[in-house]
């Protein structure tokens, strides 16, 4: 007898392991929060802007660079919140700060000059193109 009670206590428990369901110790069930909608950001740059892409002050590891690779989609973001992006050259120049809200889907961002309205105008003399200070 206490053979079969034990074997039906193993059914038992596998059974509600194998539904996907998660027992909550405190009592009642734990049920996964329902998936996220993805959101993605691409970035583009305008006439001599290249640097790397910052979204809240964490790197990304993406590169945008006007002539050779002018655009870049940072993937898997948080939707429903407002980020803050800027770039930063090789020479640790940050450019001007942008906040855009991120709904779900694709989100799209045209950085279209480094230092924005009033600021001094890049230096387009620079041959070497890693710094925006020179």
């Amino acid at each position: 007898m206490k053979k079969l009670l034990l074997l039906i206590l193993v059914v038992l428990v596998g059974f509600i392991l194998l539904s996907g369901c998660c027992c909550n110790f405190y009592g009642g069930y734990v049920t996964p929060p329902p998936p996220q909608p993805q959101c993605s950001l691409t970035v583009t740059a305008g006439y001599w802007v290249w640097g790397w892409i910052y979204i809240n002050d964490q790197a990304t590891g993406k590169w945008i660079d006007f002539e050779v690779n002018p655009s870049a989609t940072i993937y898997n973001l948080v939707c429903n919140q407002t980020i803050k992006i800027y770039l930063i050259d090789n020479c640790g120049a940050m450019s001007r700060i942008e906040y855009i809200y991120i709904a779900p889907g694709a989100n799209y961002l045209y950085f279209d000059d480094w230092y924005g309205t009033g600021a001094k105008d890049v230096k387009e003399g620079n041959s070497s193109r890693d710094c925006h200070d020179c």
